[in-house]
Formats: structure tokens, sequence, C-alpha cells
């Protein structure tokens, strides 16, 4: 049986703006992935959420170039949808977290239609979060 992916949002950098709904996935994923830039070992989203998670969660780190570079975007979001699948096909859950809203200018949208692409098999559902303007 496959995992299912959650595109969580995170809301707009504090953890305590983050869905009920958001925060039960959290608790509730065998794996957290964490989109970053191959330049830094930060996530901004990882930290909000990280006082929600549980202490034996597993975190996976998928990199993002910040580039304009089609090859080079192409094969990043090709190699964070071939762990992405690797994970849901072997029968963990994830959650894909990102600030503020999942389809809302997101990073979240390239792994998932690329994801789509590979394995249109695999369930996804989308967590809303609290975006910067709704904030504001």
């Amino acid at each position: 049986m496959n995992g299912t992916l959650y595109g969580v949002g995170v809301g707009p950098g504090a953890p305590d703006l983050l869905t009920l709904r958001a925060v039960n996935v959290l608790r509730m994923v065998d794996v957290i992935l964490a989109a970053a830039s191959p330049r830094n070992d930060y996530s901004t989203a990882l930290e909000t959420a990280r006082p929600h998670l549980r202490p034996d969660v597993r975190l996976l780190r998928l990199e993002f170039p910040m580039t304009r570079d089609a090859a080079v975007l192409r094969e990043a979001w090709l190699k964070a949808a071939r762990a992405t699948r690797e994970v849901l096909e072997g029968g963990e859950s994830a959650a894909f977290l990102t600030i503020g809203d999942p389809l809302i200018y997101s990073t979240f949208g390239y792994l998932l239609r690329t994801l789509r692409e590979m394995a249109p098999h695999l369930p996804v559902e989308i967590v809303p979060g609290v975006t910067s303007f709704q904030a504001a």
C-alpha cells in the first residue's frame, strides 16, 4: 500500500499560525520533506513546523536550486520527485513543508507536477496554510 503525500502550508513563519489540520498531519506522517537551497542548510518551513513534529519523524531534505537554468531546475524537480516516490511507494506518508500555502507561489507546485507526471497513482492531499498577505 502506498503512502500519501501531503503538501502542508505552515503559514507565514510563526509556529502558532499553523492550522489545526497542518498540526494533525505533521504529527501523523512518517517523513518530513524539507525544501532547501543547495547553498545552505536552513529551511524556514522546517523551523516553523519543528515544534509540531514527532521526535521520531524522519527528515528528508529536497534541494531546489535558485536558478533560471531550465535544465538544472528540471533535474532538481526530477530528483525530488524520485525521492518522494520512493518514500510513498515504500508505504510511508510524507509532508512537504512550505511557507504560506502550498498552492500559492510555492516550490510544492513543481514537485506536485513532476510527481504527477512520473507516478500519477500516488495519493496527494493539500493542507492549506495562512499566507503572508493574509497574515498582514
